[in-house]
């Protein structure tokens, strides 16, 4: 017999103790863990910006990781809000469709287009107060009892003040004809970055042909247009651009300059007369659009077509657009929105998504074959009290939030916008509701002192004088009117 076979423990290769497992185990637990601590503050600053381009709450999660981190980047918390790197670009305000408005419940549910992300923040500075504008994802607020107008970063929680708008009110608009208290609940308002330190708030009024600016810290609101109104603004790149209301004009409204020529462009002449055309302002790939929907006027019956043009500002042209590739728009009169199917699967790409006055809310037409479709589903409901409105049909779509978003007085009443469309005004309680939340702004009165000092001062009606005489009026209203 040969000799016997050794039955003992295999031994490993290079350690007779250790299974690879384990010195796998055993080298990693030696080796020193990376110190991100340690991380050389200019690359820490690359890495911020690249995530600050992206999205301004990336960047507070890295300057949320450690001091180090924190201290090698700038403060997303800017005072002034000047700065647009830091402005909560690409979120959306979502409605809940519940018919609560959301400063009663000072809660608003952000949407991010790009990641999808959803983020629910509670704001309890919304309470006393209405939203009558949003821009790069600022809120733009008027108290309803000082009638002061504030700027909130939703995100960072900073607060910037702007002049109260009681003399403004009382002084100029009081004394224009059809003036109603509407005019100033359904204001509407942008913020434009008037130099690298400052913001500045532009106004303007339902049926009143006055625009009114003014910056943090200034003591008066200026008047910068009279005699014009529009169907339309966008603000863009700072400043504030618009169509006008009777024609075919696009107009600078912001920055002013009383000595250049405020029309950039005009909509070709071949599209219809204006009467018959609906212009819609968008922003897409840092680029002014211009969507017209028009048809013949000799022939109402004729189908609605929808042409989009580039605006090229420093050349004052328009180029016709065929293709809008991935991205869709939603426009309406009151904001606009582009957005891309890569991103968010369930919106058509190639399309426009508008509302048609007298038709059905929401449509969206197609770039490639020239087609109209509906997106709205309309389901009766007699639940009212419950917070279940005639129309409402959930769960909503993505395409109903964003168009909901575009239309800022349905979104700022808690309704979905294609169900306000089809509320029936014998719903008594809900218009109720509805006219008791417009009657809560007013307009505080004035000192004693205050109010006779403003009561030799003689201001001219816009609505009948001049242009030059508007000019005038405009510098010496700007120069006397104090908050």
């Amino acid at each position: 017999m040969g000799a016997p076979v050794s039955r003992g423990k295999r031994k490993a290769y290079g350690d007779a103790d250790a299974s690879p497992r384990k010195r796998r185990a055993a080298s990693e637990a030696e080796a020193p863990a990376p110190d991100w601590t340690s991380l050389h503050a200019d690359i820490t600053n690359l890495i911020a910006e690249r995530l600050l381009a992206e999205d301004v709450t990336e960047y507070m999660r890295l300057r949320s990781v450690c001091s180090h981190w924190r201290a090698s980047t700038a403060t997303p918390r800017d005072a002034t809000l000047a700065d647009r790197r830091f402005h909560p670009r690409g979120w959306v305000a979502l409605c809940d469709g519940n018919g609560v408005r959301p400063v009663d419940d000072a809660v608003i549910t952000f949407f991010h287009t790009v990641t999808s992300r959803i983020c629910r923040l509670s704001l309890p500075v919304l309470r006393g107060h209405r939203i009558v504008g949003i821009t790069d994802g600022l809120l733009i607020l008027l108290h309803t009892r000082a009638a002061v107008i504030r700027v909130i970063h939703p995100f960072t929680g900073v607060v910037v003040e702007l002049p109260h708008l009681a003399t403004f009110v009382r002084c100029v608009l009081f004394k224009q004809k059809g003036f109603t208290m509407d005019s100033v609940a359904w204001m509407n308002a942008t913020v434009c970055i008037a130099n690298s330190s400052s913001i500045e708030v532009v106004i303007w009024f339902p049926n009143m042909p006055v625009v009114i600016c003014a910056q943090p810290g200034s003591k008066c609101w200026t008047i910068i247009r009279t005699r014009i109104q529009f169907s339309n603004t966008l603000p863009f790149n700072g400043g504030l651009y618009g169509v006008t209301r009777v024609g075919r004009q696009l107009v600078r409204v912001y920055p002013h300059d009383q000595y250049s020529n405020p029309v950039v462009v005009e909509v070709p002449k071949e599209l219809g007369h204006p009467n018959s055309c609906h212009y819609f302002l968008a922003e897409s790939m840092g680029a002014m659009l211009v969507a017209v929907l028009h048809r013949a006027v000799e022939r109402i019956d004729d189908p609605i077509n929808c042409t989009l043009f580039r605006v090229d500002l420093p050349r004052r042209e328009l180029t016709r657009v065929t293709s809008l590739g991935d991205l869709a728009l939603f426009i309406s009169r009151d904001r606009s929105l582009s957005v891309s199917s890569r991103d968010l699967p369930s919106i058509s790409r190639n399309s426009i998504y508008f509302a048609r006055p007298g038709e059905d809310p929401v449509e969206v037409y197609s770039l490639n074959d020239g087609s109209f479709e509906s997106t709205v589903t309309i389901r009766q409901s007699q639940d009212i009290r419950k917070g279940v409105f005639p129309t409402s049909v959930r769960p909503f779509t993505l395409a109903d939030h964003l168009a909901t978003y575009c239309r800022h007085r349905e979104w700022t009443r808690g309704l979905m916008f294609h169900e306000y469309c089809y509320l029936r005004p014998t719903w008594r309680e809900l218009w109720q509701r509805i006219a008791a939340q417009d009657s809560e702004v007013t307009v505080p009165r004035f000192k004693a002192t205050e109010s006779s000092e403003l009561k030799k001062l003689e201001l001219p009606n816009l609505l009948s004088s001049a242009r030059t005489q508007s000019r005038a009026a405009a510098a010496s209203v700007g120069a006397v009117l104090t908050a």
